[in-house]
């Protein structure tokens, strides 16, 4: 019994063994070997674009992830690659292929271009005389290149931004990494911004006299302001104070517009006073105006520095200062003493104003209107007191459509694009 039990044991570990020889299939060897197998290639550059004279870096890979670079061949258009950096000489789309190991990589589009020009432009043109212009610089290639650009005016090298002396016209060249370019500028004056605060009132308007008080605060605190003062049913009315009432169809007094009456004027606070005086000016004035034999000469000077799109009047006044009137303002203890300041006292253009033809306007001379013999109206209380006050404004109409789909128009409408005044006896040049 004993040497039966010893004889099967023998038997099943001999089975035992054997069974473990014959898990070690041949498949399983293959399948360690497929994984082990190089089954594909990856070409890839460190960039797609450059340009010419750049050194593009290729980069092969097996599936594996092995860097196999030194032992491919990369070609180029077809042609063998040299060198690994490889440095494109001319512009153009190339073709990248790489083989290894009887495999082959995917293809790689390298665009080389080449710097072949550069613009040069400004950011203003016309430029002005007192503000600084921008150059800029750009490639052919869309690069702002501005920063190592070099940039003359009349052969002398000038600082980015630049500030010419004087109104003329210019050449401005561009030099930049072998290449140039030049453009031509005009500079044309730069004019200071001002604004007038036109006042309708009257001395039987309670409400009127903290209007004017808010006019004469601002005036007396920034020389680049003017007020005018229309009368409208008391003794300092004049015929055009009454037609413009009607005309803007001011329905409230007072009313104060800020160079025009699109901007009515929310009057103590000065941001839209400051919103007209920071726009830029197109147009600048110089005026003097004196008295020779108890007649009113009166020259203006209009200079441009842009040329307006659009019909422009000249509007010349004559305004009298610290005016007391038979009729007691309303709405002040002051009675008949209450000083009006700045009253118009005559028109001497049209009511709309006079044409400024627009084959007379230039960015390099002046726009100038010369009056002589003016007749002084008789309700001057006091020839000291007297200063012109001329301005160049436009004229248009309004249009809007109701719910019905009616298109109106509304009262005419004017911007004013710059002012000046001079007291009587003196001349102020533009600014």
């Amino acid at each position: 019994m004993k040497k039966k039990s010893i004889f099967m044991k023998l038997a099943l570990s001999v089975f035992i063994i054997t069974s473990l020889i014959m898990s070690c299939s041949p498949n399983d060897s293959d399948s360690d070997n497929d994984e082990n197998q190089i089954t594909s290639i990856i070409l890839s550059s460190n960039t797609n674009e450059g340009l010419v004279n750049d050194a593009i870096t290729f980069t092969l890979k097996d599936n594996r992830g092995n860097n196999v670079t030194v032992d491919a061949a990369i070609t180029i258009d077809g042609s063998a690659l040299n060198s690994n950096p490889y440095t494109f000489t001319q512009k153009g789309v190339y073709t990248i292929v790489a083989s290894y190991s009887d495999l082959t990589s995917n293809t790689l589009s390298i665009t080389i271009d080449q710097e072949e020009s550069i613009t040069l432009s400004f950011s203003s043109n016309p430029a002005k005389d007192n503000k600084e212009v921008d150059f800029i610089v750009i490639n052919n290639l869309g690069n702002d290149v501005t920063s190592s650009t070099t940039i003359t005016v009349a052969s002398a090298e000038v600082t980015n931004p630049y500030m010419f002396p004087a109104i003329g016209n210019y050449v401005v060249e561009a030099a930049y990494n072998g290449f140039t370019d030049s453009q031509a500028i005009t500079v044309a004056k730069g004019y200071t911004k001002k604004a007038l605060l036109e006042d309708f009132t009257g001395t039987w308007c309670p409400n009127c006299p903290p209007a004017a008080s808010a006019v004469a605060s601002v005036v007396a605190g920034d020389s680049n302001v003017f007020g005018i003062g229309y009368h409208v049913g008391d003794p300092m009315e004049i015929t055009e104070t009454i037609y413009w009432a009607d005309n803007y169809n001011v329905t409230g007094f007072p009313t104060v517009y800020v160079n025009g009456p699109d901007t009515r004027w929310n009057f103590p606070s000065q941001s839209q006073i400051i919103s007209e005086l920071n726009e830029d000016a197109i147009l600048g004035l110089a005026l003097d105006a004196e008295i020779v034999g108890g007649m009113l000469n009166i020259e203006v000077k209009v200079g441009f520095n842009q040329i307006p799109s659009e019909e422009l009047q000249l509007m010349i006044y004559l305004a009298e200062d610290n005016v007391t009137s038979s009729s007691a303002q309303q709405g002040s203890s002051q009675g008949v003493d209450y000083v009006h300041r700045d009253v118009l006292r005559k028109v001497y253009t049209n009511q709309l104003g006079d044409a400024i033809e627009a084959g007379s306007i230039s960015l390099t001379s002046n726009y100038t209107r010369t009056f002589t013999g003016l007749t002084l109206p008789n309700n001057i209380d006091d020839m000291s007191e007297l200063k012109v006050i001329a301005f160049v404004r436009n004229t248009y109409t309004k249009t809007f459509t109701d719910y019905f789909g009616t298109v109106h128009t509304s009262s005419p409408h004017y911007d004013i694009y710059n002012v000046q005044e001079v007291h009587m006896g003196e001349s102020i040049d533009f600014d």
